[in-house]
């Protein structure tokens, strides 16, 4: 049976929220074009033709994203643009403000890909750049860069990565709490608390989409109405614990022999209703006697005493109906010709 409420607006299996990536697109884009502007002014062509080259490709990268909607792709071209810039300026020229734009990717690779995988990335870069500063690897001249500079960006690079890891983690938690919350609050807006079945107010926007395709495709679809015999006698004899205890009890007989696409739904008080979405009227009738016959079955006590169960159902098919609101009133005139009838039976409106 369909009970589920989901609802989400991610991009990936990550909790990242899908503007993020366009936004760390344009915020590198920025960037890059005014530390090209910097250099420019500097006098350093080469290296302002560089970072507007990095711009570009970070604009293609935005290009495609909102055209083509593949943000695996782009956070792949991000990252990689973002890496290879960052160990290409390390350690081919000689200026220390692009220590600067290097530290200006961890925020934009954090808030991208997640704390767990932005720690990952984050410290593989470090040690990367561990190993080109000290490793002898002939990469970067040690005439570049005083061990005083070197030592601030390396701390640097360190306090700046684990205070956006730890900020993105505690927005995850943040950001789960609040999707718990919600899918708690629209579960208590859409369920019977007692029976734990959908209540009244989804079973109406279930009625209503499902007429919607009634309409596009004319497949009939049916429901049941049934209405627990003499509650009121078992409620005010034994008690609303028993009147409760009655009430799941037939939620659950009502749920159990249907198909995995009906749904029941507690409608109110002592009344369910059942939606079959590919029923006919004849079909539907027999399924609704045999909910009525299993119902007698019910084998409940209460006090010593063996309570007898029943119930009375009203049946209505959308293709004798012209409306939602006639297809419940229809329902509702075959329940109540059931009731006036003797009650326990089956009568269609």
């Amino acid at each position: 049976m369909d009970g589920g409420f989901v609802m989400t607006d991610m991009d990936s299996k990550q909790s990242i929220p899908s503007g993020f990536l366009s936004f760390s697109l344009v915020a590198q884009e920025i960037i890059s074009v005014l530390f090209a502007f910097y250099s420019y002014q500097s006098g350093e062509m080469a290296l302002a033709t560089f970072y507007l080259g990095v711009a570009g490709i970070l604009l293609v990268g935005l290009g495609i994203h909102s055209i083509f909607d593949r943000p695996a792709l782009v956070r792949g071209l991000l990252a990689a643009v973002l890496i290879v810039t960052f160990f290409y300026l390390l350690s081919t020229v000689p200026d220390s403000s692009v220590l600067l734009w290097c530290l200006t990717i961890i925020p934009v690779l954090v808030g991208t890909f997640g704390s767990r995988v932005s720690m990952i990335i984050l410290a593989s870069i470090f040690a990367a750049t561990l190993w080109l500063f000290f490793g002898n690897s002939g990469f970067i001249s040690p005439d570049v860069y005083s061990e005083v500079v070197i030592a601030r960006f390396l701390s640097a690079f360190a306090v700046l990565s684990l205070f956006a890891i730890a900020m993105d983690n505690s927005h995850s938690r943040s950001l789960h709490r609040y999707k718990d919350l919600s899918l708690r609050v629209d579960q208590i807006a859409h369920q019977d608390q007692l029976t734990q079945l959908p209540n009244r107010l989804d079973m109406e926007r279930r009625l209503e989409k499902k007429y919607q395709q009634y309409r596009l495709i004319n497949q009939p679809f049916s429901i049941l109405l049934a209405d627990l015999d003499n509650f009121k006698f078992i409620n005010d004899r034994y008690g609303h614990d028993v009147g409760d205890d009655v009430l799941h009890a037939i939620g659950v007989l009502l749920s159990e022999p249907l198909r995995g696409e009906d749904v029941v739904a507690r409608w109110g008080g002592n009344e369910f209703m059942v939606l079959l979405p590919t029923a006919n009227a004849e079909a539907a009738t027999n399924i609704a006697e045999r909910l009525r016959a299993q119902a007698g079955k019910l084998l409940m006590e209460a006090q010593g005493d063996k309570l007898r169960i029943s119930l009375s159902v009203g049946v209505a098919s959308i293709d004798k109906c012209t409306g939602i609101d006639d297809l419940i009133s229809t329902a509702e005139n075959g329940l109540y010709q059931a009731k006036h009838m003797g009650r326990d039976m089956v009568v269609v409106g």
